[in-house]
């Protein structure tokens, strides 16, 4: 079936972006990428129709809506022009080795992080319950409809917008789920890369300075997105991609006024808040302000005005609130709660480290705008989401709110300052300045991973005891601290957890909640939990989740229990603890561990 799906996909990307939508010439590298995430997120709303409708949505119903979605592009296509019109394109060779760059760096780095694609390394734990989520997703083939509760953990119907296509890749490809899991998430990485340099090109009105816009674009990507690949919060990427794609789209339609592009407005306003709907309130302010301000310009009749903003933010509104907060109203567990938003998490802190550099150059930006009367949907993104910024950091200072949440904003904040450096590269009178402020930055990263000043601070009780180095390039020197390995779950280990499965009968595992204890830390025993379904602990608090995942194993508790027949234990664990395996029958071994039976 993965081959009947993939032909499909290639013949909707295919009728998508060779079938007339501009009478311009276009950039058919951009076009690529912009067709690209387009059906990335299609695959999200079908996900939410089928399901609405009580279907599986296996890759066969996928197969026949790309059919049936191309048959009527190309109907549309023919009535309009009495007959099918293809697109014009033109390709710019430099920007060409900019997009292969950007793609080698970005798998690249997943490369290396995740060692060939083939060992589980997140920063945090998070990323085994969105593995979870997305496996369920392949699994299921539904989208959440309530909050999910397999007897361990809770799962609720966020971040559909990452775990749908996640999942639809683990069954498509010949291959582990963690490792689809891992690929996933380097192509989330390139993608928020792609469609920002997309977002570049479109913003620079010569094709100059190229050299210098995939240079930005790498700064951009190594920063807070690489950020969100390291923790394992693959979802904020889909989320950025949308933003981005966004602002992107705004800039279409003030070049070309196309209805269809409204329509493809509205599928990314769709799947922003299906992705992570906390950005939802900023964004979605900001463009109806921006649609009024058009208004105001003479540029839409007022029945425009309400088709457009209808359309493009209402039913998007509706249909995020009626999944996410109407069916789930009676849930304690959902994830809107207002007492959620004060759960502390780990993620990457730092409270304007990586933008004071970044200030002087965005407000020149600004103010040249402002005089030239070139006022845009960004400014508008900006203000919204800056005075949203400070009213959440009043809430954080006063303990209304966790830093975890208030910190999520940066990633936005970060792509919208991104703009207004992409802006200045059509500035030759402010491009010396721009090199000159990212030769700082580069230097601030270099003195801050070599730890030079702290070496020199160290060296005389007498020196400063703060680093500015370490604040002025805080979000790089964090990617490079945190890209060694730490906990990892490399293929063997992953191995030896997957393998349990098969042994459900001799193990006497039963029902959903099927416990099998396990031998590790609590990194391991989560990912363990992920990729198997199965309870790391033997005697835990169901009402404490926590619990099953700290609870140390026993393995005095293991040998004396009639609740359980089987365990796993690492290699680690058993030399540590000096147990003699021979006492046990061995189900499984590799070089990981065992799976014993008493």
């Amino acid at each position: 079936m993965s081959v009947i799906y993939l032909i499909t996909l290639f013949a909707l990307f295919f009728t998508i972006l060779l079938l007339k939508k501009s009478t311009k010439k276009t950039n058919v590298l951009s076009s690529i990428v912009y067709t690209s995430c387009i059906i990335f997120f299609y695959d999200v709303f079908i996900a939410y129709v089928l399901t609405g409708i009580n279907l599986k949505n296996t890759l066969l119903l996928y197969s026949l809506i790309y059919i049936l979605t191309s048959l009527i592009l190309i109907g549309i296509n023919y009535h309009k022009n009495k007959k099918i019109v293809f697109q014009k394109y033109y390709l710019d060779q430099n920007q060409l080795i900019g997009f292969i760059i950007i793609i080698l760096v970005c798998f690249t780095v997943g490369f290396f992080k995740y060692n060939k694609f083939g060992e589980i390394d997140y920063l945090i734990t998070d990323a085994a319950l969105h593995y979870k989520m997305a496996d369920y997703y392949s699994i299921t083939q539904k989208m959440f409809n309530v909050a999910l509760n397999d007897g361990v953990k809770i799962y609720d119907k966020a971040m559909t917008g990452f775990y749908v296509p996640c999942g639809i890749l683990m069954n498509i490809m010949p291959c582990a789920k963690y490792i689809s899991y891992n690929l996933f998430n380097t192509s989330v990485l390139c993608l928020t890369s792609l469609t920002a340099y997309i977002l570049c090109l479109e913003i620079k009105n010569n094709k100059k300075n190229n050299i210098l816009s995939v240079f930005l674009v790498l700064m951009y990507t190594l920063a807070y997105p690489l950020s969100y690949m390291i923790y394992g919060f693959g979802y904020l990427g889909s989320g950025i991609i949308a933003i981005t794609l966004i602002i992107y789209t705004w800039k279409l339609i003030l070049k070309e006024e196309r209805k269809s592009l409204y329509l493809v407005l509205t599928l990314f306003n769709f799947s922003l808040f299906f992705s992570y709907y906390l950005f939802v309130p900023v964004i979605y302010l900001a463009q109806g302000l921006f649609i009024i301000y058009r208004y105001m310009r003479g540029n839409y009749k007022l029945i425009t005005l309400f088709i457009i903003g209808f359309i493009t933010l209402i039913v998007p509104t509706i249909i995020g609130y009626m999944y996410f907060v109407y069916t789930g109203s009676v849930s304690s567990t959902v994830s809107t709660s207002a007492s959620n938003f004060l759960i502390e998490g780990s993620a990457y802190k730092n409270l304007w480290g990586n933008f004071v550099l970044l200030i002087p150059m965005i407000i020149y930006a600004i103010i040249t705008e402002i005089k030239n009367k070139k006022i845009d949907f960004d400014i508008f993104m900006l203000v919204i989401e800056l005075i949203y910024i400070f009213i959440t950091l009043y809430l954080t200072t006063k303990s209304k709110m966790s830093t975890y949440y208030y910190y999520k904003s940066y990633y936005v904040l970060w792509i919208i300052c991104y703009v207004y450096i992409y802006k200045l590269i059509n500035n030759s009178k402010y491009k010396t300045n721009l090199i000159i402020n990212y030769s700082l930055i580069i230097l601030m990263i270099i003195i801050t991973i070599t730890e030079f000043e702290q070496k020199v601070i160290q060296s005389n009780i007498n020196f400063s005891s703060t680093p500015v180095g370490k604040e002025l390039a805080s979000v790089y020197a964090a990617n490079y601290n945190t890209f060694n390995p730490h906990d990892v779950v490399d293929k063997d280990l992953a191995k030896l957890m997957l393998e349990t499965t098969k042994y459900d009968k001799k193990c006497e595992l039963k029902g959903k909640n099927k416990t099998l204890p396990y031998a590790g830390n609590f990194y391991q025993k989560l990912w363990y939990y992920g990729l198997t379904s199965n309870t790391p602990t033997i005697n835990y608090n169901k009402e404490m989740v926590n619990n099953v995942f700290i609870k140390a194993f026993d393995y005095k508790e293991f040998l004396e229990t009639d609740k359980v027949k089987c365990a796993v234990i690492p290699k680690a664990y058993l030399e540590k603890n000096k147990i003699n395996i021979r006492k046990h029958q061995i189900l499984y071994k590799n070089k990981a561990g065992y799976l014993i039976k008493k």
